[in-house]
């Protein structure tokens, strides 16, 4: 009698165990728990995006002026102009209705709905100024670096490494068919400063035949050669200062290959 009165208490046992067992791999698996627990493989978003942007005016329209996106970490835009226009476009561009400054507002947003917002005043100016087209290299077709009559319209390789600077491209120029070459109008008489970054092999002499001329003339504004960069592995920033002629009104910018090769990214002109 005592033995079936043991099998017995071990039998409850046994089913009380399964019971509460099973009890708890419902709740594992009910909304409750779900939202407490980490999705298998899932990371904390610990980067955020943050908003910022650049502009410049178009050469045959000042009051027309090309926005384009500097943030990190983005999937999607809106934009302010502050005048009551808007876009979503990453690089917009907007029409002002004359001379002034203007706050304008980008909110960058990533993937998740976190959001960052810059506010920057724009001024608009009934001048001429001077800007580059494709500045970040990322352009597609790459025509605005081909040059005129040149035979292409690709004239340089994209490269991502090393990193370029500030989420810009990188045109890699790595034999004689490789080159950058834009024609700009400009303020005659002024005095300018072209800034870019680069990074070159260590073998070799230069980083490339660097030449400024006068478009309509052909005659030489400053042509020298660029200098190997200090690292292999990393960008540096590089400018040229020079003063067109009284009857300048346009130049050509042009970098030839010179047997080493090298990245150019994130190029700007200034008036000094």
């Amino acid at each position: 009698m005592k033995n079936k009165l043991n099998i017995f208490r071990k039998t409850v046992l046994l089913l009380a165990s399964i019971i509460v067992t099973s009890s708890f791999v419902s709740c594992v698996g009910s909304d409750t728990f779900r939202d407490e627990l980490a999705d298998t493989g899932s990371k904390e978003d610990t980067v955020f995006p943050a908003a910022n942007f650049d502009y410049t005016a178009d050469q045959e329209n000042f009051k027309f002026i090309n926005f384009t996106d500097l943030s990190t970490e983005a999937a999607s835009y809106a934009w302010d102009f502050g005048s009551g226009a808007t876009s979503t476009e990453r690089d917009p561009s907007n029409e002002f209705a004359g001379e002034g400054t203007y706050p304008v507002t980008l909110i960058a947003s990533d993937g998740n709905g976190v959001s960052s917002t810059v506010t920057l005043d724009v001024v608009v100016v009934d001048e001429l100024v001077a800007a580059f087209q494709c500045q970040d290299f990322l352009c597609d077709p790459r025509t605005p670096w081909a040059g005129v009559d040149r035979g292409t319209t690709s004239s340089y390789s994209a490269s991502s490494s090393p990193t370029p600077p500030d989420d810009n491209g990188a045109a890699k120029l790595s034999s004689s068919s490789n080159f950058l070459d834009q024609s700009i109008r400009v303020v005659s008489g002024a005095t300018y400063e072209v800034t870019f970054w680069y990074v070159s092999k260590s073998s070799g002499t230069s980083a490339g035949a660097l030449l400024i001329e006068d478009t309509d003339t052909g005659d030489d504004i400053l042509s020298q050669a660029i200098p190997l960069s200090a690292s292999a592995s990393s960008y540096e920033e590089i400018s040229f200062r020079f003063t067109v002629g009284d009857e300048t009104e346009n130049i050509r910018f042009n970098i030839e290959y010179a047997g080493t090769e090298v990245r150019f990214s994130k190029i700007s002109i200034d008036r000094i």
